[in-house]
C-alpha cells in the first residue's frame, strides 16, 4: 500500500448532465483532485459544463477518457453504458467510480467485477446516501445497542417520474435501466438497510407492477419483504409515481426514523450525543430536524463523508474503493431476485442463486 496523499489525481467525468450535473461540483475543493476532462454525448451540455467548471478539455467521445494522463474515470452515464465504459477504463489502467446501479444485468455487473480483478485497479460505487453524516450516527446508535435488538426495518424511496421522464428518455426502456422503479430508486435504501444492521438479505418475496407510469419501462411500484440473516425482516418499497424517502429501524428498546425532508423521529433506550443527533430523554419520543442534511443532497462546507472525496483519498493512498463494485453486484442480485419473486409469486432464496 502506497501513501501519497499529495498526489494529483486527474479525473475524467463521463456524463455531466442529469445526475452528473448534481454531483460534478463535488470535486471542487477536494485536495489533489483535478477535473481534467469532461465527457458527454450531448455537445451543448458538455460545453456549458466545461465553461461553468472552467475545465479546458471536453469531449463527446468516451475514448478520450482513456487518455494516458487520466487517473480516475467517474461514470455517471445511463445504466446501459456502465459495463462497456467501466471495463474499457479498467483495461486502460484507470481507477473507476460508477454511479448506481452497477449495470442493468447481473451478467454485465459480473464482467465489471472480473475486469477490476484482472486489471488490479479499483472499481467503486458512488452511493449518495453515504454522503450523509446522519446515517453514520444512526449506525452508531444501532451498534451501541440503543435500539435494543433490531427486529425489523422499513425503507422507501420514491419520486414522480412524470416530473422528469419524457418520451425518448432512456428510462422508457426496462432493458436499458434493468427494470424500473426498484433498480432505479430502491438500490440506495436496500443497500443502506444491510449496512445499518450489519446483516445481508437471504430471501425475498414481492409484488411489482406498473399502474400509473406509461413512460417508465418496467415497474412503477414494487414492495418487497426481505429476510436478513439472523432473522431481521425488512420491507423495501420503490415508487416512480409518488414521492418521499423514509427509513425506519425498530428494536426492542426503541426506533429511529429518518425522512427525505431531514426529519428524524426517535426513541432510544439511553441518551446519545453525536455531532448531529442529540437525544437526552430515554424512552421518550423526540423530533429533530436537519435542514442541511437532506437525503438527496447534503449541504455542508466540510463533509468528511463526501463519497467523491473519500474515493480520491483512497486512490491517493493505494487503498481499496470505499464501496467496492462487489457490493453493487450483491445488491443487483437482490434486485433481480425481487423481480423474479414478484413475477413468480414466490419466495426466492439468494443463497441458492449465489452459492
Amino acid at each position: 500500500m502506497s501513501m501519497n496523499e499529495d498526489k494529483i489525481m486527474n479525473i475524467a467525468l463521463v456524463g455531466v448532465g442529469g445526475m452528473g450535473e448534481s454531483t460534478r461540483g463535488s470535486y471542487a475543493g477536494i485536495p489533489g483532485a483535478n477535473v481534467a476532462l469532461l465527457v458527454d454525448a450531448n455537445e451543448d451540455v458538455c460545453r456549458r459544463a466545461a465553461e461553468a467548471m472552467q475545465v479546458d478539455r471536453w469531449s463527446t467521445s468516451f475514448e478520450d477518457a482513456l487518455a494516458p494522463d487520466i487517473d480516475i474515470v467517474d461514470i455517471s452515464t445511463p445504466n446501459h453504458y456502465h459495463a462497456a465504459q467501466a471495463i474499457a477504463a479498467l483495461n486502460a489502467g484507470k481507477q473507476v467510480l460508477i454511479q448506481k446501479p452497477l449495470a442493468p444485468s447481473v451478467e454485465e455487473a459480473e464482467r465489471i467485477v472480473e475486469a477490476a480483478r484482472r486489471s488490479g485497479k479499483q472499481a467503486g460505487m458512488y452511493m449518495s446516501y453515504f454522503d450523509n453524516p446522519l446515517f453514520y450516527e444512526i449506525k452508531d446508535i444501532i451498534d451501541q445497542g440503543l435500539l435494543g435488538e433490531v427486529s425489523s426495518v422499513r425503507a422507501r424511496a420514491g419520486a414522480n417520474s412524470a416530473d422528469f421522464v419524457k418520451p425518448g428518455n432512456w428510462r422508457n426502456s426496462a432493458e436499458k435501466t434493468g427494470g424500473g422503479a426498484l433498480i432505479q430508486m430502491a438500490l440506495h435504501p436496500l443497500n443502506m438497510v444491510q449496512w445499518l444492521v450489519g446483516r445481508q438479505v437471504e430471501q425475498v418475496t414481492a409484488f411489482s407492477h406498473n399502474r400509473m407510469s406509461p413512460l417508465i419501462g418496467g415497474d412503477d411500484v414494487t414492495v418487497a419483504t426481505c429476510y436478513l440473516d439472523g432473522g431481521i425482516l425488512a420491507a423495501v418499497e420503490a415508487s416512480y409515481c409518488s414521492y418521499e424517502f423514509t427509513l425506519s429501524v425498530y428494536g426492542t428498546k426503541g426506533f429511529i426514523t429518518v425522512s427525505e425532508n431531514t426529519r428524524v423521529e426517535l426513541v432510544l433506550g439511553d441518551a446519545y450525543e453525536g455531532s448531529f443527533i442529540r437525544y437526552g430523554k430515554p424512552r421518550q419520543v423526540e423530533h429533530l430536524s436537519f435542514p442541511n442534511l437532506s437525503v438527496s443532497r447534503v449541504r455542508l462546507d466540510d463533509n468528511p463523508h463526501d463519497q467523491h472525496a473519500t474515493f480520491v483519498k483512497a486512490m491517493q493512498r493505494g487503498e481499496p474503493a470505499p464501496i467496492p463494485v462487489d457490493i453493487g453486484l450483491r445488491d443487483l442480485r437482490i434486485v433481480k431476485a425481487i423481480y423474479r419473486a414478484a413475477e413468480e409469486r414466490a419466495i426466492v432464496d439468494l443463497r441458492e442463486s449465489v452459492g
